[in-house]
């Protein structure tokens, strides 16, 4: 990250907010986009529920592993980084989808409406939606693709948040077994590093256990690359995520 200082928006997002949404693409990706944030969140009594899309199964070179075994090893490395961050055992999902065949189907988005009118969100974290090419520094040319499954999990969590939680005519079933519609008002979305509306969360005194949960995804994370996400928070003397922030949503 850049030198530059920023201010440290935490108080300003969360002060007034218990529950936390996550939805990410993959097994990895909570800890990458926002782990030292979660642990912050818990630290602080919030609540927090992580839902997975996919399971992670094609993530590999490895000849000998089969795709269910490696889907199975990273939904447990899920189940551990989360752990050590703090995410209860009963707030972490993994939807199962096959690796890369996420589609933003109505079906689909029916699965995040659920998580949503279940937890009750006041504000939910997920990918960027709105580029194929994320943009780390553009003075550097820093630059990679926004993996299918990310922008997918983006679309259709922004679709379930709004119109599809919030409307009582989509998916009646779930009304009728007695789960009430919710509105979210505020969404943060990952990987906008140089958006004008990114607010910087402070994750100093939370970055060891980010590491540690980092380690734990050891099956796509390499142990000595850790590092180097860890150095991508840092600005200055101290270490931030950041994430886009949008409020007012409607």
């Amino acid at each position: 990250m850049s030198t530059t200082n920023v201010n440290d928006s935490y108080k300003d997002v969360f002060s007034q907010k218990s529950r936390i949404l996550i939805v990410t693409a993959h097994p990895d990706d909570n800890e990458v986009i926002c782990g030292g944030l979660v642990a912050r969140l818990i630290a602080d009594n919030k609540s927090v529920r992580l839902v997975v899309t996919t399971n992670g199964e094609k993530g590999t070179e490895d000849k000998t592993i089969g795709a269910s075994e490696f889907a199975t090893m990273r939904i447990q490395e899920q189940k551990n980084a989360a752990k050590i961050l703090g995410i209860a055992s009963e707030e972490c999902f993994n939807l199962g989808i096959p690796d890369g065949e996420l589609e933003t189907s109505v079906e689909n988005i029916k699965k995040i409406v659920l998580h949503i009118r279940q937890f009750k969100p006041d504000i939910v974290i997920t990918h960027n939606p709105d580029e194929v090419i994320n943009t780390f520094s553009s003075k550097q040319n820093i630059r990679w693709v926004n993996h299918r499954d990310h922008r997918h999990t983006a679309i259709i969590t922004t679709d379930a948040v709004y119109p599809y939680s919030r409307d009582r005519g989509f998916f009646p079933d779930q009304i009728e077994s007695g789960i009430e519609p919710h509105t979210v008002l505020e969404m943060l979305y990952a990987d906008s590093f140089e958006n004008s509306l990114n607010a910087h969360f402070d994750i100093t005194n939370f970055i060891d256990l980010k590491r540690r949960a980092l380690s734990a995804c050891s099956s796509v994370i390499d142990p000595d690359h850790v590092e180097e996400y860890i150095a991508e928070n840092k600005i200055g003397n101290k270490y931030y995520e950041q994430l886009r922030y949008l409020s007012g949503l409607y």
